[in-house]
């Protein structure tokens, strides 16, 4: 997880243009935190729904599985300094609270390392809730 200036911890990440695959821009944010590594297959996809009735900005959100870091990935991760858009990093454990986690990226990063363990596919999610069941 990253922080933000506005104190929020959040995924590496960013905006992704039209005309641009999803996984280019999740390499792109995952260089600027010092790690050169192709993100792989993608453990989920949200539509984020706009929040005010006056918004026109809905999106969707990609969690992809880029692999388990080793040691010397973890010490340099940041080196030789974090982008202006980012004031730290650190690991979390979703089994406990953590501040500055949202309730949505709590319920992203849940459905995401759920779907990597199991195997069960990509969960599609619809404002960070899962909309579809995992098959039995």
């Amino acid at each position: 997880m990253v922080t933000r200036p506005n104190g929020k911890l959040e995924l590496p990440g960013g905006v992704t243009a039209l005309d641009e695959p999803a996984v280019d821009p999740a390499a792109y944010h995952l260089r600027r935190l010092g790690l050169d590594r192709r993100p792989g297959p993608i453990l989920l996809v949200d539509h984020m729904e706009p929040i005010r009735l006056s918004d026109d900005n809905d999106r969707l959100d990609f969690i992809f599985y880029c692999g388990k870091l080793t040691p010397a990935e973890c010490e340099a991760l940041g080196a030789p300094g974090l982008p202006d858009d980012v004031t730290a990093w650190r690991f979390v454990n979703l089994q406990y609270y953590e501040v500055g986690i949202t309730a949505y990226h709590r319920r992203c990063l849940n459905a995401a390392v759920t779907a990597c363990a199991a195997g069960t596919g990509s969960p599609y999610l619809r404002n960070g809730l899962r909309i579809n069941a995992v098959p039995a």
